[in-house]
C-alpha cells in the first residue's frame, strides 16, 4: 500500500512539473500584433491601405487594404500591425473625395490607445489634401489627388506598454492554466482507478462496440418507408430553412469576403448538428437499452459511446454534402481538409466526456432531458454559427471564445474556408483539450458512483 502511494506521489509531481514547465515554455497569447482602426465617412466608394515600417521605405508587402463602399455611412477600417513597426502611412483612397475620419485607435488584448488627430496633423506629413476641419464628428479633409496620405510615427512608448500588457497578461494566464491542470491531474490520479477502468472497458469491447453502433443505426429507423434517409432529411431542410431566411430574409451576408452565406454557415452548423444528436442519444442511451443495463455481465459503460458512433455516421455523410456545396462555389478540398478527421474526434471527444455525467444522471432525475434541450437551444444561438463572433466588441470576445464549441465550429471554417491549421490556434486548442480532459474525469467518476444502482432505479 505505501508502495502504491509513493509511485502515485512520484507520478503526480513528476506530471505537474512536466505539465508546468511546457505550459511557461509554450503557451502564449496568440498575437504580439497591433490592431489600428478608424471610423470613415466618406461620399465616394473606394480603397483606403495602411503602410506600416520601422526602417527603411514604403512596400506593398508592408501594407494592408480596406474598402470602403457604403457611401455616407460610417464604416470602422481596421488594420493590424507588428508591434514594433510604429511608423505609419494613412493613403486615404485613390480619387479626390470628402472624408470624415475619427476615433483613431491601437489596440491589443483589450487595451485602447486612441491617438490624438490634432497631434497627427502636427508632427505627419501629408500629401494631396486640400481643406483640413477639425470638428466634433471627427476630422474633415478633402482630398484632391490620386493618391492622398498622411504619414505618422507612433510614441515608441506605445509599442512597449503593449508588449509589456502583453507580457502581464501572458505570465496570469500561464498560472491560471497551471493551477487549472495542476487541480486536474490531482482529481484524475486520485480517482485514477475510476478512470482508468472505464478506459479500459472501452477497449476490451472494441468489436462489441462496432457492431452494436452499426445495429443501432440500421434499427433507429427501421419500419419507416424511407429508413435511414429520415436521417437526413430534417437537418438538410433545417438548413435550407435557415439558409432561406437570413439570406434573403434578413438579408445576411457571410463575414468572410469573396465567400458565400450557405458554405459559411454550412461550416458552422454541421459540426453542430452532430453535437446536438450525439450528446442528446448519448444521454438516454441507458434508458433506451434499459434490458442490457440490468444484465449484470454487460458492461453498461459503452452504450454512451455506441450512439455516438451511430450520430457519427450521420456526421460523416454532412461532411460530404459540405463538399458538394463547396466545390460548386469553388472552393476545393486542400491539404487542410484533413483537419477534419481532428475536428470530428474534438466533437466526439467532448461529447463522449459530458456523456457519461448525463447519461448516469438522467436515470435519477428525469427532467435533465428536458434541461439539455433547452442548453442545447441556447448554445445554438450563443455559439457563432449564424452570426459572426467579429460583432462581439473585442474586450468581450473571450467570453465567446470560453464556449469549446467556438472552437470547433471555427476550426470547421478554418478547414473549408480560412485554410488555418489547428495548431497554429495554440491558446484555444489547450484550453479545449484542458476543459474535455476535466469534463471527461469528472464523468468517469460521476459515471463509476452511480453505476451500481442503474438497474435498482430502471
Amino acid at each position: 500500500m505505501r508502495k502504491s502511494k509513493l509511485i502515485k506521489l512520484i507520478i503526480l509531481v513528476g506530471l505537474i512539473i512536466i505539465s508546468n514547465v511546457l505550459v511557461f515554455k509554450y503557451c502564449n497569447l496568440e498575437s504580439k500584433n497591433i490592431t489600428l482602426s478608424y471610423k470613415v465617412i466618406s461620399d465616394k466608394e473606394d480603397t483606403y491601405q495602411l503602410f506600416f515600417k520601422n526602417k527603411g521605405s514604403w512596400s506593398e508587402e508592408q501594407s494592408q487594404k480596406a474598402n470602403y463602399v457604403d457611401v455616407k455611412k460610417k464604416k470602422t477600417l481596421k488594420f493590424t500591425i507588428p508591434v514594433d513597426n510604429l511608423e505609419l502611412r494613412f493613403d486615404l483612397g485613390n480619387q479626390p473625395s470628402n472624408i470624415i475620419i475619427s476615433d483613431i485607435k491601437s489596440s491589443q488584448l483589450g487595451k485602447n490607445i486612441e491617438l490624438d488627430m490634432n497631434e497627427m496633423l502636427a508632427r505627419g506629413n501629408q500629401a494631396q489634401i486640400g481643406k483640413i476641419q477639425k470638428m466634433k464628428d471627427g476630422l474633415h479633409l478633402e482630398t484632391v489627388g490620386v493618391d492622398p496620405y498622411i504619414t505618422y510615427k507612433l510614441n515608441p512608448s506605445i509599442g512597449l506598454n503593449f508588449i509589456k500588457h502583453i507580457d502581464i497578461l501572458n505570465i496570469i494566464l500561464k498560472i491560471a492554466i497551471c493551477i487549472i491542470l495542476d487541480i486536474l491531474i490531482l482529481i484524475v490520479l486520485k480517482k485514477s482507478r475510476s478512470v482508468f477502468t472505464l478506459i479500459q472497458e472501452l477497449n476490451n469491447n472494441k468489436v462489441l462496440i462496432w457492431n452494436l453502433s452499426k445495429n443501432d443505426f440500421k434499427t433507429k429507423y427501421a419500419g419507416s418507408y424511407l429508413g435511414i434517409t429520415w436521417a437526413f432529411i430534417q437537418p438538410i431542410v433545417t438548413i435550407l430553412i435557415y439558409w432561406f431566411v437570413f439570406e434573403f430574409g434578413l438579408k445576411a451576408s457571410s463575414p468572410i469576403k469573396d465567400v458565400p452565406f450557405i458554405l459559411w454557415f454550412m461550416a458552422g452548423l454541421v459540426p453542430w448538428f452532430f453535437f446536438q444528436e450525439a450528446l442528446l442519444n448519448a444521454t438516454n442511451c441507458m434508458v433506451e437499452y434499459s434490458y442490457l443495463v440490468k444484465k449484470v455481465v454487460f458492461k453498461v459503460s459503452i452504450l454512451p459511446i455506441v450512439k455516438i458512433i451511430s450520430a457519427l455516421f450521420v456526421h460523416l455523410v454532412f461532411i460530404g454534402f459540405l463538399f458538394i456545396v463547396a466545390a460548386i462555389y469553388g472552393f476545393y478540398p486542400t491539404q487542410y481538409t484533413i483537419q477534419l478527421i481532428y475536428f470530428s474526434l474534438c466533437t466526439f471527444f467532448i461529447v463522449l466526456s459530458i456523456s457519461y455525467a448525463t447519461s448516469a444522471i438522467i436515470i435519477f432525475f428525469k427532467d435533465l432531458g428536458q434541461l439539455i434541450n433547452i442548453v442545447l437551444q441556447i448554445g445554438m444561438w450563443m455559439t457563432p454559427i449564424m452570426w459572426s463572433s467579429t460583432i462581439v466588441p473585442e474586450r468581450f470576445q473571450w467570453v465567446i471564445k470560453l464556449n469549446p464549441m467556438y472552437y470547433i465550429v471555427q476550426g470547421y471554417r478554418d478547414t473549408i474556408i480560412n485554410h488555418v491549421w489547428f495548431y497554429q490556434r495554440y491558446f484555444q486548442t489547450v484550453y479545449f483539450w484542458v476543459i474535455t480532459l476535466g469534463l471527461f474525469a469528472f464523468g468517469a467518476i460521476i459515471f463509476k458512483k452511480l453505476k451500481p444502482h442503474f438497474a435498482d432505479v430502471l
